[in-house]
């Protein structure tokens, strides 16, 4: 049983992280990441050969494309650089505490991933898999956990059209032209395999989705994302003011924009099966993500912009349909037996602060390095 209280809006505005670095009185373009992997001094011939020889490193054989892939991201010097360490940036300010210097850094374009599938198993159906996907952006080359898994708690993937359960991004997405998706998933087994490994990175123009595959090991990995223009991050909770006792919420929870199709699945209660949470009244529903990026009509000004959330059962044509309008914060619904509070924070996405060391990392990459093939 799960309870809440008067602490869960307490966590979820603990949640909600800001960058620690900006200085309210001077905004800061870039911030430490402390990047004391390597020293970036050393001359250019230095890092340039420690890229490369990093590079030799990360590159595998994979039987399915039969060649000599990537199998981490290197389109920035990577001489001593931590491949997995997990990105410090966070959400911007709330869009209440506005300054002319946020309004100046607002991010242009940023992303939703809808979903991610294994298309083609050469396991089969039902296959057990955990690991781990990560975004990458221009902000630091560090790791946006999209979904993590440990061996002993895989997730079991009974068709092709089973969607991993995503547990971020946790921040807005930066996307100035590329946006890198790393995989690193194995399949449970005896003994285990690598299931799929390797980079997809596409370009984020316009405002439909956009399919990506990874034909990689033993699997084809399809991963939908969408560009949003103008972007606004919305942190969602929701409680249960009043509901059945001691029973799980069963139905499923997405959020988005008023076109269904590209909304992002905040929680699946099918999904869990007999690990499913007991929520009762004054409880709050576990989301496995509880950000949606959504667009805002002008980029200079805060207006317009909304969150529509919807509450489906067994039939997804049918439903309780949500739209909260900024600066509304809170909206009570009925779906079923259950009386609803769904609550949001509204955050900025800025294209700044940025760690200090993308730049120059930039800079240094050696010739015929510039843009290296995932593919093959």
């Amino acid at each position: 049983m799960r309870c809440g209280g008067d602490n869960d809006d307490d966590r979820h505005h603990r949640r909600i992280p800001c960058f620690e670095d900006i200085d309210k009185a001077r905004w800061k373009r870039y911030y430490s990441d402390d990047d004391d992997e390597v020293d970036l001094d050393q001359p250019r011939s230095v890092l340039e050969a420690l890229h490369i020889a990093r590079c030799d490193s990360i590159i595998q054989y994979d039987p399915k494309k039969d060649a000599r892939v990537f199998t981490r991201v290197c389109n920035i010097n990577i001489a001593g650089f931590d491949l997995d360490r997990e990105s410090k940036a966070g959400l911007g300010p709330l869009l209440k505490d506005a300054t002319p210097e946020t309004m100046r850094f607002r991010a242009t374009v940023s992303a939703n991933v809808i979903s991610v599938k294994v298309i083609e198993s050469d396991w089969g159906y039902p296959v057990s898999i955990y690991g781990t996907v990560v975004a990458r952006d221009i902000i630091d080359f560090r790791c946006v956990s999209l979904f993590r898994r440990e061996r002993e708690d895989p997730q079991i993937i009974n068709s092709a059209e089973d969607m991993l359960t995503l547990t971020g991004p946790c921040r807005g997405l930066l996307v100035l032209d590329f946006i890198y998706f790393e995989f690193n998933l194995k399949v449970k087994g005896d003994p285990d395999e690598d299931f799929s490994k390797g980079v997809i990175e596409d370009r984020a123009f316009g405002n439909k989705p956009i399919t990506i595959d990874l034909p990689s090991r033993l699997s084809i990995v399809e991963l939908v994302f969408q560009p949003v223009d103008c972007p606004v991050a919305a942190s969602l909770l929701v409680n249960i003011l009043n509901g059945p006792p001691n029973a799980p919420f069963i139905g499923k929870i997405s959020a988005g924009t008023r076109n269904i199709e590209t909304h992002i699945i905040l929680y699946d209660g099918r999904a869990t099966k007999g690990n499913r949470i007991l929520v009762g009244d004054g409880g709050s529903i576990p989301l496995s993500r509880n950000m949606v990026v959504v667009p805002s009509p002008r980029w200079y000004k805060i207006e317009g912009i909304f969150v529509h959330i919807c509450f489906f059962d067994d039939d997804e044509d049918e439903g309780t349909h949500v739209t909260i309008l900024h600066p509304d914060e809170e909206h009570v619904c009925t779906h079923g037996p259950y009386e609803l509070q769904v609550k949001v924070a509204w955050n900025f996405i800025l294209s700044s602060p940025r760690a200090k060391h993308i730049g120059t990392r930039s800079f240094l990459l050696p010739p015929f390095y510039a843009c290296p093939n995932y593919n093959s």
